[in-house]
Parts: structure tokens; sequence; C-alpha cells
């Protein structure tokens, strides 16, 4: 009966150096992933609410690691602040993180409350805002909602072209409400505009309307009528 040989391998030196620095490679690129910091913090898109309110809020101060940054926390944070409405965040390979923030719109100060109105209904009374139009009667909240989201969506020299807004329901020759969700506005160019909840888009084409005036002053009948095509009474006062 034949034994087997017993071959013995011979120990490589030089692939167990390999693995041993492969190992290192890897630990060491760990702990520096692990531990390297934030290098810059880039915010855009902000206006009303500061750099350092929001690096501070979001817990950036120090600069901490950078793998331990989570988006989504940061992100849930920062729209606890009323004036946030909604941020997008971006990492990239050296080590920098974008903050793009898109924020609410002061829509009106309101006689009221003395309380700046945000677009998403809230309120603002710590801050003072400049070229806000003003709200000077009291309104209906769920209708004073609605207005202030739509307002919320022009753009903000529209906003800045109306001096004072009155909530202002049209009525039938009974005193019967026709149209709760109407608002009376004095525009800063002598103009008078009414308009409501559904039609406020329409004020988009404020200038352009006005502009097909030639100057004429007069009360503008916006919440009716397909104004999108630029067809508007005029009723001079």
């Amino acid at each position: 009966m034949k034994t087997k040989k017993v071959v013995k391998r011979k120990f490589n030196f030089k692939k167990f150096l390999i693995l041993i620095l492969l190992v290192y490679l890897v630990i060491n690129g760990t702990y520096y992933l692990l531990k390297r910091p934030v290098k810059n913090i880039i915010i855009t898109g902000n206006k009303e609410v500061k750099d350092y309110e929001i690096i501070e809020a979001a817990n950036l101060k120090n600069y901490p690691s950078f793998i331990s940054i989570n988006k989504s926390k940061i992100t849930k944070t920062l729209k606890q602040n009323p004036f946030i409405k909604d941020v997008q965040i971006k990492k990239n390979f050296k080590f920098q993180i974008t903050i793009n923030v898109t924020e609410e719109k002061v829509v009106a100060y309101n006689l009221t409350n003395q309380s700046y109105l945000l677009s998403n209904g809230t309120y603002i009374s710590d801050k003072n805002f400049l070229g806000v139009p003003q709200l000077n009667n009291y309104t209906p909240e769920d209708v004073l909602k609605n207005f202030a989201e739509e307002l919320g969506k022009l753009d903000e020299d529209i906003i800045g072209d109306i001096s004072e807004i009155e909530y202002s329901p049209s009525k039938n020759e009974t005193g019967e409400t026709i149209d709760s969700t109407r608002f009376k506005l004095k525009m800063k160019d002598g103009n008078t505009v009414y308009i409501n909840v559904k039609k406020c888009n329409v004020l988009s084409y404020y200038n352009q309307i006005y502009a097909s005036l030639k100057d004429k002053k007069g009360v503008l009948n916006l919440d009716s009528g397909n104004y999108e095509r630029y067809v508007l009474t005029l009723y001079e006062e």
C-alpha cells in the first residue's frame, strides 16, 4: 500500500505583507472617513432666515463628521422654522454640504393681530418687514389661509405692488353673500382691484393688464371672467 506524500506549503511572506497592508489601508481609510469633518457648508435660497440660524438649527456649527450627516434629520429640523417651506440637501466627495432652502413669503401685515402673515397661514410678530401690504379688517381664518397660500404663489414684485387689502365679500341686492372669498386690493399705482381666492393667480398678469390701460386709473374686477386672456372691465372712478 502506497502512502501519500505530504507536501508542505511554503509560507509566502510577500502575500502576507500585502494582506496586512490591505487590512491597514481599509481600517485607516474607514477611520479617516468616520472622523473627516465637513469642510464647507454652502447655503442657498434663503432671504429671511440667516445662514447662521440654519447652521445652528442643523447642528453644523462645529463642523461635525461628514459621514455622520443625516440629511432627513436636518430637513425635518429646519422645516420646523415657520419661514422654511422646503429643504434640499446635497453632499459631495469634497466633503461639502449644500443646503438649498425654499422660504415662505410674507404676504401681508394683519392689523387685527398686529402680526405678519406668511404664505403658509402662520404668523410672525418678532420681526419687521418693509413693503408688505396691510390687511385692514377681520377675515375668516379659513378664507385668509387659502388667500395667503395663493398670494404666496405670486412673484414678490406683484405682492409688493399691493398697498392695502380689505376683506370684501360680494353680496346681492337682498344682502346675501355671493362670494365669501373676495378681497379689495388698493394698488400702489392708484388702481383698485377686486379679486377672490380662486382667481388670485390672475394677479400674475397685473402689469400686462395695467399696461394695456394706457395709464388709466380705475377699478379692475378680476374676480370674474377670463382674465388669463387679459380681458378686463374698467370702471373709471
